[in-house]
This record gives structure tokens, C-alpha cells and sequence, in this order.
């Protein structure tokens, strides 16, 4: 093995899924390898994130863990069997596979696409029907409205849930995941985000994802895999780890400056306590919402629907203008809201383009849970800087700073996977 092996092999036999063993990937006519003698664990349960500056190699790593690119020199061991000499199409139906350009077959129906491995399979029809409906479900888009649609009927962030769903098909244990919120805006991207850690706190599948964006690394990530030239592993560890204790310079200039502003992206919004709002029914009468107002410091109301959704905003000049007797379609809309699997970077963003100084947040149903404001994001940083001054502190008494030389991974430390917190 490497000399990366002791770095980057340190789990025990039953937490593995994933072992790549001196994979190397040489092309022809190339005076460098593409990858050089790769060895690398991934924990099972455990999304890890390839990052690093195009040309290192992380696709390339990635696509020799489901054989689409066949590795020159090294073994592949998932979930403890060595697959490398194996039928590389049948190891493929056991990984879930999504990629930035989805891939959707354009002649077939949403529902067909999802069923392409079930039907390979040679799953019987009931089966396949059963599983399409409970993915679709699973990714928020009620079957009887889209099973039956085609991709151009579908928005790029459906489509992409569409190409995750499929992915999930046959329910593999492993799926790689290839830059697949790359082509999308940022607001989508941020859901998709959001939608696939809320997806993977349910399955617990072993996800390996590629990225070339450090911040969308640290969001998802329980452990990244920084990579150099050839696929050399600058880093592998928590994003905690990395922003906190970077390994060498190669880590610090490819995190980039603002690292205690990426540490937003490793905090949730379920870690924190809401803010409470003042809220009222869209039946409230008029009088008694101005009543509500004028006893809070508060400069707007929340105005709920029948069912606890958030529905609209307004402020004492709504409510003075108004001509009829209740708050129903008074004011702005609310619809712009986080869930608590969002980070508080997302509810940084969300703040910045809000109308007033709090967001709503809402459980998996839609239902207002409390808000989010900039108080506690301020608080949030200042937490996070006094905890790097104490952490930085300690390294120092302890002398723990000098056992990390530059050019050396780190050691991965083992948390407990994000996505099950």
C-alpha cells in the first residue's frame, strides 16, 4: 500500500463499505497518472466528498469505484468483497449513480426512467410500481401528478430529483454522486442541498459525492477528502477538522479566506433555539391584529393559514390601509422559509433578501416552528470564534500542533455522520 494507507485506512473490517487499495488509473501516451496508487476507507453510512482543483483527479476516483473508468493497478473492496474482476455491469446495478447532466431518457415517462434497474432486475411489475410511487414520494413529488409526465415537462431541479430518485431504484447501498447540483441556480441547488441530507437522514446510505465548491463540501459532507495532483490526499476529516485544523498550506489556500464563515454551513438550524414571532389566523379581525401589533416590539406580524403554514407578513401600515375585516391577503408573501435541516448559512443567505429580519421556519410539513434572525447568527460566530481561540489554546499547552508536518494527512477523527444528527 501508499504511504497514505495509515492515514486514510484507519475504520475497523464491519464499519467499511467502500476500500479503495493502490488504485491507480494510467492512460496512455500521459507522462503523469491520472491516479496515483489511491488508498482511501469510506465508512459505511457515511456521505464523503471528493474536493479539489480541477484535474486532481476526483471524478476519475470516483468512477473507478463503479468501474466506468477500469482501474490499471489496485483492488476495490465494497462492503468487504473485492469487485474488481467481478462483471463490472452487475456492480454497477449495485450502485446508485447520478451526474450532473441527470441523463434522463427524454422518451420515457418519469415513471419509466425511475424503473430502468428495477426492470433489469427483472423485478416484477407490482413491485416496480410500489417502488417508483414511494421514490417519488420520497423525493416530494406525489406520484399521481408526475409518474406519468415526461423529463421536458419538468423544471432542471425536478429533473434532478428525478435523477436521484432513479438512482435509488433498486435500493443500493452505494451511490455516487457526480457534481449532480452542479448546472443548477442557487436557490435550487441550496434545496437539492437540503433535500438530499434530509433523504440521507432516512436511508443512511454510503454516499460519495464530487465537488469542486469547498462550501457545498462542508454543508454535506460527514468526512472530505481534500485532493491534489493524481488524486493525493491533502486532507481526509470532518469538515470541523479542516476548518479548524488544516493540514497543511495546500488545505488553508484551498479553503479560502472566511473560514469561520464556511463554519455557518456546519451548524443547523435544528441545533439552535427559534425565536418566537408573533403570529395570528387569517381570520383575525383587523382591529384586534393592530391590538396585537402595538403590544409587541415586533414591526410585523406572521399571519398563519388554517393549517400553521406560514401565509403572509404584514405591518401596522397594512393594517391601517385595509378596507376589509380580517388580515386574509394582507400584506406580502411568507412563502420564503427554511426547515430545520438547513444550515445557518442557508438562513444567512435567505436573511439578506428577506423583507424583514427574521425567516420562518418550518417542519417537513410546511408547519411554522419559529424564526430565524440575525441575532442568532451573530451569536452563532461569536460561539464559534471563542470555541477556535479555546481549541487553539489547548493545541498549544498540549503541543498537538506540531504532530501534523506539512504534506501530511491528517488523521480522521470519528464522529458520529452528520446526517444521522
Amino acid at each position: 500500500m501508499s504511504e497514505n494507507t495509515e492515514n486514510n485506512t484507519q475504520s475497523g473490517g464491519d464499519d467499511v463499505m467502500i476500500r479503495l487499495e493502490g488504485i491507480t488509473k494510467r492512460y496512455p501516451g500521459q507522462q503523469r497518472d491520472a491516479v496515483q496508487r489511491l488508498d482511501l476507507d469510506i465508512r459505511r453510512g457515511e456521505i464523503v466528498v471528493f474536493v479539489g482543483p480541477s484535474g486532481c483527479g476526483k471524478t476519475t476516483t470516483m468512477k473507478m469505484i463503479n468501474r466506468i473508468i477500469e482501474p490499471t493497478e489496485g483492488r476495490i473492496l465494497l462492503d468487504g468483497e473485492d469487485v474488481t474482476k467481478s462483471d463490472p455491469d452487475q456492480l454497477r446495478r449495485r450502485i446508485g449513480y447520478v451526474i450532473q447532466q441527470i441523463g434522463l431518457f427524454p422518451h420515457m415517462t418519469i415513471g419509466d426512467n425511475i424503473a430502468t434497474v428495477p426492470r433489469l432486475l427483472g423485478w416484477k411489475k407490482d413491485r416496480i410500481r410500489a417502488r417508483v410511487d414511494e421514490l417519488l414520494t420520497m423525493v416530494g413529488m406525489p406520484p399521481e401528478e408526475y409518474r406519468d409526465r415526461y423529463p421536458k415537462q419538468l423544471s432542471g431541479g425536478q429533473q434532478q430529483r428525478i435523477g436521484v430518485a432513479r438512482a435509488l431504484g433498486a435500493d443500493p447501498d452505494v451511490l455516487l454522486m457526480d457534481e449532480p447540483f452542479g448546472a443548477i441556480d442557487p436557490i435550487t441547488r441550496d434545496r437539492l442541498q437540503n433535500e438530499l441530507l434530509r433523504l440521507q437522514a432516512e436511508m443512511h446510505k454510503t454516499i460519495v459525492f464530487v465537488t469542486h465548491d469547498i462550501d457545498e463540501a462542508i454543508k454535506l459532507g460527514d468526512r472530505i477528502a481534500i485532493l491534489q495532483e493524481g488524486s493525493r490526499i491533502a486532507q481526509y476529516d470532518t469538515p470541523e477538522q479542516i476548518l479548524t485544523s488544516p493540514a497543511n498550506d495546500f488545505v488553508v489556500d484551498f479553503v479560502g479566506r472566511g473560514a469561520s464563515l464556511k463554519r455557518l454551513n456546519l451548524t443547523r438550524v435544528s441545533e439552535i433555539s427559534l425565536r418566537e414571532w408573533p403570529t395570528i389566523g387569517q381570520d383575525t379581525p383587523v382591529e384586534r391584529a393592530l391590538e396585537t401589533l402595538r403590544a409587541v416590539p415586533e414591526s410585523a406580524l406572521l399571519v398563519l393559514d388554517d393549517a400553521g403554514h406560514p401565509h403572509r407578513w404584514v405591518t401596522g401600515r397594512d393594517l391601517r390601509r385595509a378596507t376589509a375585516a380580517s388580515v386574509a391577503g394582507l400584506g406580502v408573501s411568507a412563502e420564503q422559509t427554511v426547515s430545520p435541516r438547513a444550515t445557518l448559512a442557508d438562513v444567512l443567505n435567505e436573511l439578506i433578501t428577506a423583507r424583514y429580519s427574521a425567516i420562518a421556519v418550518t417542519d417537513n410539513e410546511g408547519r411554522y416552528q419559529g424564526v430565524a434572525d440575525f441575532e442568532q447568527i451573530h451569536d452563532a460566530i461569536r460561539e464559534m470564534r471563542n470555541a477556535a481561540v479555546e481549541d487553539l489554546r489547548s493545541d498549544l499547552q498540549s503541543g498537538s500542533l506540531e504532530a501534523v508536518r506539512p504534506g501530511e494527512p491528517a488523521q480522521p477523527s470519528d464522529p458520529e455522520p452528520r446526517s444521522a444528527r
